[in-house]
């Protein structure tokens, strides 16, 4: 089986990029020609991973929607597939895909990324995201052989809409290895990692550590990630409003780098108001790592499977969590790291997820049944 994704592996993207990447590299494992076509990378960025065929073309990223007209004649001058399988919505890629799939008689996937939940609309451009799903995006949602979202809220929010395809669910993919660096110190570490985006309120866990005073002290805030440079000031001024000398900025981090210091954290956080999933839970409970997610977030098997907190999106609630992060015992921690590493083990590992995608796959072009994680 043959297929082209659209989207990107550029680690400024945060989540959906790894989310892609390991899709990709999923279904290669199993024997499908798994490629991906993208937009060539901006100055000073980086790959996910370079072991799955890319093919590049120019794009103006300087455009609200990524406009590049020649992306549909770059998606057909690489030839037949048998599935075309789009990542994200909004931008010219997605359009261009869906119309050359049509025009080459294939079906064709989107996956939305969490990008059509309402308040995901409203945080930026919200006119032009309306008037896109007016005039093109909701048509072809609607003429896709199947829409993939990562949880049942995302699928509700999408029928809210007026999507009436089929739609899948299916959560992203993790994967499953060792991970050779362990916590040097004896320091209770709270760490966020992830893009520094308004909409992830990293603000609440600096607010969090204002409130806890003293009982934080000995703590430290690690934030791993980068992106909006002007929130990012807006945190770092916040930090030195509330005198705060235990919250550390580590910018973008990847390989090595990066594992030291997922390492050195005691539990992971995602404060955010929604997400469709939050890769940073899924990168802290691969590593054991307990982890805090809010109720916006499809994480209630933290509470259930004992391997983190599943909060209200809330000041307080966001607090008390910390402030029960903090408290726990080594001993607790422990176990709850154990319990989120089996979890991952046995519900997420990303050869689980690509059989899963490849179920859908066959089922979409007519040589399997229909698999039971699909709704109509």
């Amino acid at each position: 089986m043959k297929v082209l994704h659209s989207g990107t592996l550029a680690v400024s993207a945060g989540g959906p990029a790894m989310s892609t990447y390991l899709t990709l590299k999923g279904l290669r494992q199993l024997g499908l020609d798994a490629q991906l076509i993208m937009g060539t990378l901006k100055e000073g960025d980086n790959m996910r991973g370079d072991d799955v065929p890319i093919h590049y073309v120019k794009s103006n990223p300087m455009t609200p929607l990524g406009f590049a007209p020649s992306f549909k004649r770059d998606v057909l001058g690489l030839g037949d597939y048998d599935i075309y399988h789009a990542q994200g919505v909004w931008q010219w890629n997605t359009y261009a895909l869906a119309s050359a799939a049509r025009q080459c008689g294939k079906p064709y996937l989107i996956t939305p990324r969490g990008m059509l939940y309402p308040q995901d609309i409203k945080k930026s451009n919200a006119f032009l995201k309306k008037l896109s799903l007016k005039l093109r995006l909701l048509n072809d949602l609607n003429e896709a052989a199947c829409v993939h979202v990562t949880c049942e809220e995302e699928m509700k929010h999408c029928r809210d809409l007026g999507i009436v395809s089929p739609i899948a669910v299916i959560p992203n993919p993790v994967e499953i290895k060792d991970y050779p660096y362990q916590k040097e110190d004896g320091v209770r570490r709270i760490g966020y990692l992830g893009r520094v985006s308004r909409r992830k309120n990293i603000e609440g866990l600096i607010e969090a550590f204002h409130e806890l005073g003293s009982e934080a002290e000995d703590a430290e805030l690690l934030i791993i990630g980068g992106g909006d440079k002007d929130y990012e000031r807006e945190l770092h001024g916040l930090v030195t409003k509330y005198h705060l000398t235990n919250v550390r900025f580590t910018g973008f981090l990847t390989g090595e780098e990066k594992d030291k210091a997922l390492a050195s954290c005691s539990v992971l956080t995602i404060p955010s108001e929604f997400e469709n999933l939050g890769n940073v839970v899924l990168e802290g409970l691969v590593r054991g790592i307990p982890c805090i997610a809010t109720t916006g977030s499809p994480w209630k098997e933290l509470q259930t499977h004992y391997c983190g907190w599943w909060i209200p999106y809330t000041q307080a609630d966001i607090t008390n969590a910390v402030r029960s992060a903090l408290n726990a015992t080594e001993e607790e921690l422990q176990t709850m790291g154990q319990n989120g590493r089996k979890l991952m083990e046995e519900r997420y590992r990303m050869e689980a997820i690509a059989e899963k995608m490849k179920s859908l796959y066959e089922w979409i072009l007519g040589s399997g049944e229909k698999p039971d994680f699909v709704y109509f």
